[in-house]
C-alpha cells in the first residue's frame, strides 16, 4: 500500500510538473494541476500523516505562510504566478523525497537530483545566448552550437547564462562528491582484492572502474559548462562550494600538516580578499565586474559592480517599506522602476532580481519569509554536517556554492532552476532519521 502510495504521489509530480513550470503556456492545465495536487495533499491529510516529520517542518510552515501572504500582496499577479507554482512544485518534490527511506530511497533521490541537474544544464546550453565576456574563453564559445531550443515564456534573449552559472556552481560539489565516491569505491575494491588474493567477484572492479569515469566525466562538464558561462558569481560560488567540500575532508584526514595548510590558505584568502575589497578604487571592480554586452535577460546595460550596488540599495527601500509582507512573489521588476526608479540604470531596464538571495526573498516574502528561509538553510546545514560525510559534505557544498553565487546573483524563489534548491532539502530530509538515531545512540551510550 505505501509503495503504491508513493508511486502514485511521484505520477501526480511528474503530470503536473510541464504546467507548474510553464504555468501562463495552458492556464486551464494549470488549474486542474493545482486543483489535483491540493485534493491529493488534503486526502492524504486523512488517511496518512500529512507530511513526512522531519527537521524541516517548523520553518517549512513559516515559510510556506510568509509564501502565501507575498501571493496575496502582489499587484501583478501575471508576474506572481509562475512563481507561485514553482513554489508548489518546489514543496511538492520535497514532500515526494522527504518521505523516502533507507539506502535504495537515498539513491532514488540522488538519482532525481543528477536527473534534475543533466535536465537543467542540457536544456539550459541550448536555449541560453552565450557571449564573449572574457576574450581567453571565445575559442569556447565559438565551439558551441547557436540557440537551438526556445523554451515558452523565456526572455527574447533567451536563458541567462548567469542563471545556469548558479547551476552549474551548485552541481560542481556534489560531481567532486561523486568522485570522492567512486575513488573510494575504487581503492577498496583493490585493497579488498589484494587482502584476499584474488580479484574479487566477477566485474566489481570494471564497475569500479566505470564509476570512476563518469564521475571524472561529471566534474569535467561541470566544470566546463560553468567556465564557459563566464559569470564570476558562478566561478565564485564553484570554488566556494568546492572549498566547503574539500576543507572538511581534508580536516578529517586527522594528518596535522594538511589542517594546518587548510587554515593557512583560508586566511590568506580572507586577508587578500578583504585587503582587495578595501583597497581596489570601486572604477576597477565596476571592470571586473562588467559586462561588455547587452543583453536582455536581466536588464540593459552594463551588469557592473556599482550597479549591482544601486540595484541592492533599492531592495532595501523595498523591504523597508513592505517588512512583513514583501512587495509581491516575483514582483520587484516592477515595483523598482515605479517607486525606485535607479540613476544609472536605464528606466526602461528590466531588473528581474535583486541579485541578492537575501534582499530577494526578503522582498518577495517580506523578513518573515527570510527569517524561514535562513531558518531551512541553518537546518540543512546542521544534518548535512552530522550526516556521514560522503552523503552529507557534498550537499554541504552545493547549499553554500549555490548561496556564495547568491551573494551577487540569484536563483530567486519559485524560478525554474530553482526547483533543485527543494529537492536537496528534499535528500537531506531522507539523511534526518539517520541523524537523529545516531544522536539517540550517542545519548544512550553517555547514559550507560
Amino acid at each position: 500500500m505505501r509503495r503504491a502510495y508513493t508511486c502514485l504521489e511521484w505520477g501526480l509530480l511528474l503530470a503536473t510538473a510541464p504546467f507548474l513550470l510553464f504555468p501562463t503556456f495552458r492556464v486551464a492545465g494549470t488549474l486542474v494541476a493545482l486543483i489535483v495536487l491540493a485534493l491529493f495533499w488534503l486526502v492524504s491529510a486523512f488517511i496518512r500523516k500529512p507530511w513526512t516529520p522531519t527537521p524541516f517542518n517548523a520553518a517549512l510552515l513559516l515559510f510556506a505562510l510568509a509564501a502565501g501572504v507575498g501571493i496575496l500582496v502582489t499587484a501583478w499577479p501575471e508576474l506572481t504566478l509562475p512563481k507561485a507554482t514553482g513554489l508548489v512544485l518546489g514543496l511538492g518534490l520535497f514532500r515526494a523525497m522527504a518521505a523516502l527511506r533507507g539506502c535504495v530511497g537515498w539513491r532514488w533521490g540522488m538519482l532525481v537530483l543528477a536527473g534534475l541537474g543533466l535536465g537543467i544544464a542540457m536544456v539550459g546550453t541550448l536555449s541560453a545566448s552565450f557571449y564573449v565576456k572574457i576574450p581567453v574563453v571565445a575559442p569556447l564559445i565559438a565551439r558551441l552550437p547557436a540557440r537551438l531550443l526556445t523554451l515558452p515564456e523565456s526572455p527574447e534573449g533567451g536563458v541567462s547564462p548567469n542563471q545556469l552559472a548558479g547551476i552549474l556552481a551548485f552541481y560542481l560539489p556534489l560531481a567532486l562528491g561523486f568522485l570522492w565516491w567512486a575513488l573510494s569505491q575504487l581503492l577498496a575494491g583493490l585493497g579488498k582484492a589484494g587482502s584476499l588474493g584474488k580479484s574479487g567477484m566477477p566485474g566489481s572492479g570494471a564497475l569500479n572502474l566505470a564509476w570512476l569515469f563518469l564521475a571524472v566525466f561529471s566534474v569535467l562538464l561541470t566544470g566546463g559548462l560553468l567556465v564557459i558561462t563566464q559569470s564570476r558569481s558562478g566561478w565564485i560560488g564553484g570554488v566556494a562550494g568546492a572549498l566547503a567540500l574539500l576543507g572538511p575532508v581534508v580536516w578529517c584526514s586527522g594528518r596535522r600538516w594538511l589542517r594546518v595548510s587548510v587554515l593557512a590558505l583560508l586566511a590568506l584568502v580572507l586577508l587578500g580578499g578583504g585587503l582587495f575589497v578595501a583597497r581596489v578604487p570601486t572604477e576597477m571592480l565596476d571592470r571586473a565586474w562588467a559586462d561588455d554586452v547587452v543583453t536582455e535577460t536581466e536588464f540593459t546595460g552594463k551588469v557592473s559592480f556599482s550597479g549591482r550596488v544601486e540595484i541592492w540599495s533599492r531592495a532595501l527601500y523595498a523591504i523597508q517599506d513592505f517588512p512583513f509582507t514583501g512587495c509581491g512573489l516575483g514582483t520587484l521588476r516592477k515595483v523598482v522602476p515605479l517607486l525606485y526608479p535607479p540613476f544609472s540604470i536605464s528606466p526602461t531596464a528590466d531588473i528581474a532580481h535583486a541579485h541578492n538571495i537575501f534582499l530577494q526573498t526578503a522582498t518577495d516574502v517580506g523578513l518573515p519569509g527570510l527569517i524561514a528561509y535562513l531558518a531551512l538553510l541553518g537546518v540543512a546545514f546542521a544534518v548535512a554536517w552530522h550526516s556521514k560525510p560522503q552523503k552529507g559534505l557534498p550537499l554541504l557544498g552545493a547549499l553554500v556554492a549555490l548561496h556564495i553565487y547568491g551573494l551577487t546573483d540569484a536563483v530567486a524563489l519559485g524560478s525554474k532552476p530553482g526547483i533543485v534548491f527543494w529537492a536537496s532539502l528534499g535528500v537531506l530530509a531522507m539523511l534526518a532519521p539517520t541523524v537523529e538515531a545516531a544522536a539517540g545512540a550517542g545519548g544512550m551510550e553517555d547514559k550507560s
